[in-house]
């Protein structure tokens, strides 16, 4: 049977949601994420992140030291943007296409709610000033960081050794619920011969799948500190709402701490990283694999709707100086009688170390419009969807390797689009490229891709998509909380 490749494309979408969203009790939905889909994707060299596995300033010369710079930069500028949650809302799920409709930046946004902000104060006892400097110590730590241009130093704030592993331990959870998903999915999806191994797989192992995201909610208890720092985090939260003046000045210096100067003319960077690492080079990838029987008529008949309203759909597109086009030979209604699909994929922790979304949760401050803050709107309305200058923040990116589509209509017609619109062009399905450029590589390296005729094989890197944070209603102060005692 025939199948377009938007029906592809929309039991993969549909796929992909219920993995990176959960379903069960062993692994819950989160009513506060939602997905964004790069169209197109993201391509990284592994090297690319050399920055976060070693930290700016650790180059053995200054050559290197200026790579790990430009790295950090070229990262932090990729996800300071505040996602648009427009396209999320407009089917029966939270998920959409990435784009920054207003172009704001996250860091920018954040740092004028941090200037302008009014909060609550009330004098605060010396034993709960030093509680609360004592915690914030065991959360963050500075270190200095010499300008490689300037030989000035500069002290820089970022995560202690215990939030490191909490969010590290906290980022093996994810991988295990993120393997447990895939699995479960893998066999209710199942159909025909191809499907027997997931079938007999979830069968055989799915009590091992739960033991592991059990056992990787225990190791964050135990070894990651989890209940320690919730506690602290708590702690904070509630000792500031009765004062959050020194909490305010606090990470205010932290956010100005953390602004990093690159070599380029204007790069000024809030200093972003990731949790692991090493994630490009470290095992615990999770393999994912979809085949043409899985799409049936209900799933490709739900998702229609959303592949014509999405952007660019799941046709063949291209794209060149700046602009993205999708090709009317191969849209998202081009037929073909096989298909798989197959990769490995890993979610990774966006890490922001003067990001405080515990500041924008608390209810002990607010904004006044015409004393700083000059937008029409707050930064959330709450609602749902939600309306503002800051509705939520992307929390984690879903990077996929060693792509591989096995079909060979699909081949053939990926072939000659490729060979008609130029070398240089980036070329793809979805939110994955499959030939193109890394137009934030320094190298000038390209992203290729391999056919054998019956078969396309990308054996590089790429980010899909965004797990994105949404926020609740921000400010929201407390009630019973005077205009007076708001500083």
């Amino acid at each position: 049977m025939a199948y377009t490749i938007g029906d592809l494309g929309g039991t993969f979408r549909d796929q992909m949601y219920r993995i990176l969203a959960g379903g069960d009790m062993t692994v819950p939905p989160s009513k506060d994420a939602f997905i964004t889909w790069c169209m197109p994707g993201l391509p990284y060299q592994a090297a690319d992140f050399a920055f976060a596995a070693q930290g700016i300033g650790t180059g053995a010369n200054a050559n290197e030291d200026k790579l790990l710079l430009q790295q950090a930069f070229n990262f932090a500028s990729l996800v300071d943007f505040i996602p648009d949650v427009k396209s999320a809302y407009s089917s029966d799920r939270q998920d959409g296409v990435w784009r920054n409709a207003s172009g704001a930046r996250l860091s920018e946004i954040y740092g004028q709610i941090l200037k302008f902000s009014k909060v609550v104060h009330y004098d605060l006892t010396d034993a709960q000033k030093a509680k609360l400097e004592k915690f914030r110590a065991l959360l963050r730590t500075t270190r200095t960081v010499k300008n490689i241009v300037t030989d000035e130093e500069k002290e820089v704030t970022e995560d202690s050794q215990l939030l490191k592993a909490y969010k590290s331990y906290m980022q093996l959870y994810y991988l295990a619920a993120l393997n447990y998903n895939a699995k479960r999915i893998a066999a209710q999806a199942a159909t025909g011969e191809p499907g027997k191994l997931a079938v007999a797989d979830w069968s055989n192992n799915a009590e091992i799948y739960r033991l592991l995201v059990s056992s990787a909610m225990d190791d964050w208890t135990s070894s990651g500190y989890r209940n320690e720092v919730e506690e602290i985090n708590a702690y904070i939260s509630q000792t500031t709402e009765k004062s959050m003046l020194l909490w305010k000045q606090n990470l205010e210096r932290y956010y100005s701490e953390a602004i990093v100067n690159a070599l380029g003319p204007g790069q000024r960077f809030a200093y972003t990283t990731v949790v692991p690492g090493n994630f490009a080079t470290s095992p615990g990838w999770t393999n994912y694999h979809m085949y043409h029987q899985m799409v049936d008529s209900s799933t490709a008949s739900s998702q229609t709707n959303w592949s014509a309203g999405a952007g660019l759909g799941w046709g063949l597109w291209n794209a060149s100086g700046g602009v993205t086009s999708s090709s009317s030979n191969y849209s998202q209604n081009f037929q073909v009688n096989d298909f798989s699909l197959s990769f490995s994929m890993t979610q990774v922790q966006i890490v922001r170390p003067w990001f405080y979304p515990e500041f924008l949760e608390n209810r002990g401050w607010t904004l006044r419009k015409g004393e700083g803050w000059n937008y029409d709107e707050m930064p959330s309305d709450g609602a749902r969807p939600p309306s503002g200058r800051f509705i939520g923040y992307p929390l984690q990116a879903l990077f996929v390797k060693d792509v591989t589509i096995r079909s060979s209509q699909f081949t053939q017609a990926f072939t000659a689009y490729a060979s008609s619109v130029g070398a240089n062009a980036s070329v793809g399905w979805g939110p994955f490229v499959l030939k193109g450029s890394y137009s934030h590589s320094e190298s000038g390296n390209h992203f290729h891709s391999e056919s054998d005729g019956a078969a396309i094989t990308v054996p590089g890197m790429q980010i899909i998509g965004f797990v994105n944070h949404l926020l609740g209603k921000t400010p929201n102060l407390l009630d019973g909380i005077d205009e007076d005692d708001l500083v």
